[in-house]
C-alpha cells in the first residue's frame, strides 16, 4: 500500500531526530519550585475602617503599607543533564492572583558555542528591580527567543526578540455605541468624525487595538557595568479616537553596580541607573515592552496610573501605554542601595527622577482633538524614599518607611508623602524569606479620601492600618 505524504514526513523527522543526541536514557535530575505571594487587609481610618484601596503610588513612596492589592505567582523548573556539556531546563508557571497568566519557556545549554538558548513566554532582566518600591526599571515580558550569557572575551552578551501586545477587549458594536454616546454627551466634537470617512476605516481602528509590538533586545555586561538597548516596532498603532501614534522607538539603559554604598565601605551595595528613550521607548515604555505593570508604574504623567477618566477607554492606562509621539523623549535617573551597620540596623534609600518631553503633533492638537485636555508639552516627577530596619529581638524587627514625590506637568505641581511603621516577624534562610507585618501608614494626601481618578475631588489625610503576609522562595 502506498504510504501517505504525512507518514513519509513523520518517518523523515524521526530519522533526523534519531541522529541527534537525545535524553532517551536520561531522567529529570532536579525539580525546583519558586514563587511569591502577598496577601493582606488594609483599613482606612477616615472611611470608618472600611477596606482601603491603594492609597498612593508605591513605586515613588515605597511599598510598605501601601500594597492593598494581593498578588502571587509560582513556577516549576525541571532540570535534565543530557551529558557533561548539555542541560535542558523547562520552566512553567502562572502569574497574578487570577492564575491566568501562563508562563512557559525552554532553556538549552550546550547547543551553542557558549551561553544559553531560550524560547517561549517569559520575563527578562527581572533582577533590575528596587525591592523597597517594587519598581522594575526594566520590564521586558512577552513571547520570544534569545541567547543569554554568550561569552565575548571577558564580557557577556544577551540577544532577544520579544513580542508583546495590549489586551483591550471590545468589538465594533461596543465601540460604535461608545462613539454615539460620546457625541450625545458632547465629549467628542466634529474633528473626531472627520477622521472616519467610512465604516471600514472605523472597523480598522478597532481591529488594530491589540497589534504586537516587536522588540529587539540586546544587553552587554562587562564587570560592574551592564548596558541594555531595545528597538521597537508597532504597526498601525491606533488609538480609539482614530489617531495613529508612533510605530517605532528605542531606549537604552546603563546600570552600574557597586559593592559599597556610593563609596562608603562596609556591609553595603548601591546602584546608579540612567535610561533614555524616544518614540515607543519613551514614557511608560522606557525600558519596557507592553505589560500591565508598565501601564501602571511611574512614567509619563499623561499615560500611567491616576491619569483621569475621560471615557471607558480613552483614560485607561492599559490602552494609553503605546500612545507616544514619534519625537517624544524621556530620561530617567535612579540611585538606590543599602547599608547595614554592625548592630543590624539597615538603611535602604532610593531617589528617582523621570523627565518626559511629549513631542509635537500640531495638526492633531490644534484642531481640538485633545480628548483629555493634555497637549504637547513636558512633565516630570521626582521621588525619594527611605526604608529603615531595626532589629528588636530574635525574629522580630521594626521597619519604617518614609517617602515623598513631586509631579510637574506643564508648570502645574502636585505631590504626596507617606510615613509607615511596620512591626514585623520574619524568618529567612537567605534564599527564602517570609514576613508577617502589622502596618500603620499616615498619608497626608491619601487617594483613599478622594475620587481616585477625578482630580476635581480633593484628597485629605488618612491613616491606613494593615496586616500582610509576604513570602518568596
Amino acid at each position: 500500500m502506498k504510504k501517505s505524504k504525512l507518514s513519509i514526513a513523520a518517518l523523515a523527522v524521526a530519522g533526523v531526530l534519531s541522529s541527534i543526541p537525545a535524553a532517551n536514557a536520561a531522567i529529570i535530575d532536579e525539580v525546583e519550585f519558586h514563587g511569591y505571594f502577598r496577601a493582606g487587609f488594609f483599613a482606612s481610618k477616615e472611611n470608618d475602617f472600611k477596606k482601603a484601596d491603594i492609597g498612593g503610588q508605591k513605586e515613588q513612596l515605597g511599598r510598605l503599607g501601601l500594597e492593598s492589592d494581593n498578588d502571587g505567582n509560582f513556577g516549576f523548573t525541571t532540570i535534565t543533564n543530557i551529558n557533561e556539556d548539555q542541560q535542558l531546563r523547562i520552566h512553567i508557571g502562572v502569574g497574578d492572583t487570577e492564575f491566568d497568566d501562563l508562563i512557559g519557556y525552554l532553556e538549552m545549554d550546550g547547543v551553542l558555542p557558549s551561553g544559553t538558548l531560550w524560547a517561549g513566554k517569559r520575563k527578562l532582566a527581572e533582577e533590575n528591580y528596587i525591592f523597597m518600591t517594587d519598581f522594575f526599571y526594566t520590564d521586558l515580558e512577552g513571547i520570544g527567543v534569545g541567547i543569554q550569557d554568550f561569552e565575548v572575551g571577558d564580557s557577556f552578551l544577551d540577544l532577544a526578540y520579544i513580542s508583546s501586545e495590549r489586551n483591550i477587549s471590545l468589538d465594533y458594536g461596543d465601540y460604535d455605541d461608545f462613539v454615539n454616546t460620546a457625541f450625545e454627551n458632547g465629549e467628542l466634537d466634529e474633528n473626531f468624525n472627520k477622521r472616519f470617512f467610512t465604516e471600514s476605516q472605523r472597523e480598522q481602528v478597532v481591529a488594530n487595538q491589540n497589534n504586537s509590538m516587536h522588540t529587539l533586545h540586546a544587553a552587554y555586561t562587562l564587570g560592574a557595568l551592564t548596558l541594555h538597548g531595545n528597538l521597537k516596532y508597532l504597526p498601525d498603532n491606533y488609538a480609539l479616537d482614530g489617531k495613529e501614534w508612533a510605530d517605532t522607538g528605542y531606549d537604552v539603559t546603563a546600570i552600574y553596580h557597586m559593592l559599597d554604598f556610593f563609596g562608603l565601605k562596609g556591609n553595603a551595595f548601591s546602584y546608579a541607573i540612567l535610561q533614555a528613550g524616544r518614540g515607543l521607548g519613551s514614557g511608560n515604555l522606557l525600558g519596557s515592552t507592553v505589560t500591565d505593570y508598565s501601564s501602571l508604574r511611574p512614567g509619563s504623567l499623561i499615560q500611567g496610573y491616576k491619569v483621569g477618566e475621560q471615557g471607558p477607554w480613552f483614560g485607561d492606562p492599559y490602552s494609553r501605554i503605546t500612545f507616544r509621539e514619534d519625537d517624544a523623549t524621556s530620561a530617567r535617573l535612579l540611585l538606590w542601595g543599602g547599608y547595614t551597620m554592625d548592630n543590624g540596623i539597615g538603611f535602604f534609600p532610593s531617589v528617582q527622577i523621570q523627565y518626559n518631553d511629549e513631542g509635537t503633533n500640531d495638526d492633531y492638537y490644534t484642531n481640538g482633538n485633545s480628548l483629555d485636555g493634555v497637549h504637547s508639552g513636558y512633565n516630570y516627577w521626582v521621588s525619594a524614599m527611605m526604608r529603615n530596619i531595626f532589629p528588636v529581638k530574635g525574629n522580630f524587627i521594626v521597619q519604617t518607611e518614609v517617602g515623598y514625590y513631586e509631579n510637574v506637568q506643564n508648570g502645574g505641581h502636585w505631590h504626596q508623602s507617606k510615613f509607615t511603621v511596620a512591626p514585623t516577624f520574619v524568618l529567612s534562610d537567605g534564599l527564602s524569606t517570609a514576613e508577617i507585618r502589622f502596618t500603620a501608614t499616615y498619608l497626608p494626601s491619601s487617594w483613599t479620601t478622594g475620587a481616585q481618578n477625578d482630580p476635581t475631588v480633593p484628597t485629605t489625610d488618612d491613616i491606613v492600618f494593615g496586616i500582610q503576609a509576604d513570602a518568596y522562595w
